[in-house]
């Protein structure tokens, strides 16, 4: 007989608020990078000007990190002091491992978003915004690595 471990999930509010959060902010910036370097946008040299919808996207994104700040505070109350506990545990190693990870790639992000917004020069602002790009995804992938194999 398998002896079943108990996982640690997230509260289903949670989830759905996280879920959320992260689809905006993947939809509101896969759009801004397509209106910016995609076919006529403001990075392709042709024309120049940036899109009118641009900001909008740059507002929705700017909505959704806001949420999923929220939503980080709750995954650090509720999911992440229980799950440090259980991970002592050497068979579920990893899952400490991966939620430092996943936990890091979520600090750079949130501190090259600040830097997009408030310290990064024009001349750099390309560039760092690609760095953050690959940030989000990277979180994503990180995401997928930290999820339990059921048991």
């Amino acid at each position: 007989m398998r002896h079943h471990r108990p996982r640690l999930k997230l509260s289903p509010w949670l989830k759905r608020w996280i879920y959320s959060s992260a689809l905006l902010l993947l939809l509101s910036g896969g759009a801004w990078l397509w209106l910016h370097y995609g076919p006529g946008g403001s990075a392709d040299g042709l024309e120049g000007l940036p899109s009118p919808w641009e900001p909008w996207a740059m507002r929705l994104h700017g909505l959704g990190s806001f949420a999923a700040l929220l939503g980080l505070g709750a995954v650090a109350g509720q999911h992440i002091p229980p799950g440090w506990r259980m991970t002592r545990e050497p068979s579920r190693a990893t899952q400490r491992k991966t939620g430092l990870v996943l936990s890091g790639l979520a600090a750079c992000t949130v501190l090259t978003a600040y830097g997009l917004y408030y310290l990064v020069p024009e001349s750099l602002h390309a560039g760092f915004g690609l760095f953050h790009t690959g940030l989000g995804l990277l979180i994503l992938a990180a995401w997928h690595w930290h999820r339990p194999s059921k048991d």
